[in-house]
């Protein structure tokens, strides 16, 4: 989050805009979606961040994810666009974040959290944590929805 940094010597913790790539990773085989539980402020979330310059978005999920998990993701699939998703974090700094949402079934690597993440997890889709972050719980709870179909 480079340019952010850079944003904010000159607005504070005033709002901002920001695209971010969010990414589902989902286990066909044992029906489970990966959620990491943020350092931040400890709710649960599905891997993902802001875009940096330059970057595509399919360029910033795989970043993003490869950051938060060690996992390398393949062959993402639009899900979601979920535009004014606003956020205030515990450091006080507003943010208004246009989400754009993949969800992913293929993936290779061995799970390890970076400094955002307490703990990575892998939770059976009807079994889902009780305090996922307000700003994703409603696409999480459609793409389960669209699995149950």
């Amino acid at each position: 989050m480079g340019y952010i940094k850079d944003i904010r010597k000159y607005v504070g913790h005033g709002p901002i805009m920001v695209t971010a790539a969010i990414c589902i990773i989902y286990n066909k085989e044992k029906n489970e979606v990966l959620f990491e539980k943020r350092s931040d402020n400890g709710m649960w979330c599905v891997p993902g961040g802001a875009i940096e310059l330059g970057e595509t978005l399919e360029q910033a999920l795989k970043r993003e994810v490869k950051e938060e998990t060690s996992l390398d993701i393949f062959n993402p699939k639009l899900f979601d666009v979920k535009a004014g998703v606003h956020m205030v974090y515990p450091n006080k700094d507003e943010v208004y974040y246009t989400d754009v949402v993949y969800e992913v079934d293929e993936y290779k690597g061995e799970l390890k959290p970076d400094v955002e993440s307490k703990e990575l997890y892998w939770f059976k889709v009807n079994e889902l944590p009780n305090n996922i972050m307000s700003t994703q719980i409603g696409y999480i709870e459609r793409f389960v929805n669209n699995l149950e179909r």
